[in-house]
């Protein structure tokens, strides 16, 4: 069994990957920014200006790095801890996703196994829905804001065939530019996940279900 301290440490390290870029971004802006202040003073000295800059570029991308790994690591693990869950690495990953079948009654609909599926999602606690955006023959999308440092769709869609149904789950940030959540969308699809793929056994048929 892996212990806490090192799922935060791979989440830790997960967190510094997703931002790379962008904290590459940053030691290359401060390194031209000064550099070009230090040239434009005195021309002469270019070379050290240059190692100057690259040095204190490299410096403020890797505290920025670390803070901000640090600051995510943090709020995933208590968004994690709220919903009932151990860390994951994986909860760094954007958008979080599930898929899977289950055996389906004849004339059970994939409006049937949906509204099952939103009333067993409106009967827990935690995640607790704060508000229904689409409900429709085979998709949900619910709203999810609070315990969470920012709020969370989750779209659930529902195909059913002859003998199947295949149900596929994605959570995400309300806010389309978000390249870290800090454990948010992972969290409300993990505590979801096990109340869906009940509520659509039961509706489907399956008496293997718990």
């Amino acid at each position: 069994m892996r212990r806490p301290g090192g799922i935060m440490i791979g989440y830790w390290f997960a967190a510094l990957r997703r931002v790379a870029v962008l904290i590459a971004v940053v030691a290359v802006a401060m390194c031209a920014f000064i550099a070009g202040v230090t040239i434009w003073d005195d021309p002469g000295t270019w070379a050290e200006a240059l190692r100057d800059g690259v040095l204190i570029g490299l410096a403020w991308g890797a505290g920025i790095g670390v803070v901000g790994a640090t600051s995510s690591t943090w709020g995933a693990a208590r968004a994690a801890s709220r919903h009932g869950l151990r860390l994951a690495a994986e909860a760094v990953t954007l958008p979080c996703t599930a898929e899977f079948r289950v055996p389906l009654s004849s004339g059970v609909t994939a409006y049937q196994l949906t509204d099952s599926v939103r009333y067993a999602l409106s009967e827990i606690q935690v995640p607790l829905i704060d508000e229904v955006t689409e409900f429709t023959h085979g998709k949900l999308t619910l709203v999810y804001r609070q315990s969470l440092n920012s709020p969370v769709k989750l779209h659930i869609s529902i195909v059913t065939g002859r003998d199947t149904a295949t149900v596929t789950m994605d959570a995400r940030p309300t806010a389309a530019w978000r390249r870290m959540d800090d454990g948010a969308s992972w969290s409300v699809l993990t505590a979801s996940e096990p109340h869906v793929r009940k509520a659509v056994r039961q509706e489907a048929g399956d008496t293997t279900a718990a």
